[in-house]
């Protein structure tokens, strides 16, 4: 946690998200940060390395938003924009455990995406699609090509397009707008992007 933080302090981002190793035993105040809110959702069979935790600066004043996915891993949140529309930030992980990750949880990750079509958005996390090639839209396995064809059939893009993990794009940044990103960087396990003067 020590080093966590000292990345934050460092970086000074105003969005965090990332994968959590969290359950219900464990309390918001042993991962909390000063100066964010904290929205997190947990495995509730506390299986490692799945569940999501969102970190939002205190100042955009951001709010919990629950959409109608049942998608497992999944937390969002609302802030306001200058220009007074909503932008909705969220953060999923998709569990390479086949226990976790079968065709139907797929399936309801794809719904996801669709729920979400019209809706400005930022969505980051670890979707532990490593076949699939970004450049080309091109999904080397069925599983793969349905969720590219989800992304591109609600209109969103996909930022990353340097290896998160070796030299597969494991983490993605898929926003509604193809200009919403400024910037992105892989710094060796964290992915920083930085948004029209917002950096997450």
């Amino acid at each position: 946690m020590q080093e966590f933080v000292t990345v934050v302090e460092s970086v000074k981002p105003d969005v965090i998200g990332t994968e959590n190793w969290r359950n219900d035993d464990i309390f918001d105040s042993e991962f909390s940060i000063l100066g964010f809110s904290m929205f997190r959702a947990d495995r509730k069979n506390s299986h490692r390395g799945v569940g999501v935790l969102l970190l939002v600066n205190t100042c955009m004043n951001a709010m919990e938003v629950m959409l109608k996915s049942q998608f497992v891993d999944q937390v969002w949140c609302r802030i306001k924009l200058k220009c007074g529309e909503d932008l909705l930030i969220g953060v999923c992980n998709r569990s390479p455990t086949p226990e976790f990750s079968d065709q139907q949880n797929d399936d309801i990750l794809c719904d996801l995406l669709t729920e979400l079509y019209g809706k400005p958005l930022l969505l980051m996390g670890d979707f532990n699609y490593p076949d699939i090639d970004w450049s080309s839209s091109c999904g080397h396995s069925p599983a793969s090509q349905k969720f590219v064809d989800a992304v591109d059939g609600a209109f969103l893009t996909q930022h990353v397009a340097t290896g998160t993990r070796n030299e597969a794009i494991l983490d993605l940044v898929i926003t509604s707008e193809p200009d919403m990103i400024d910037a992105i960087s892989v710094l060796d396990k964290l992915t920083t992007i930085c948004s029209n003067g917002m950096s997450v």
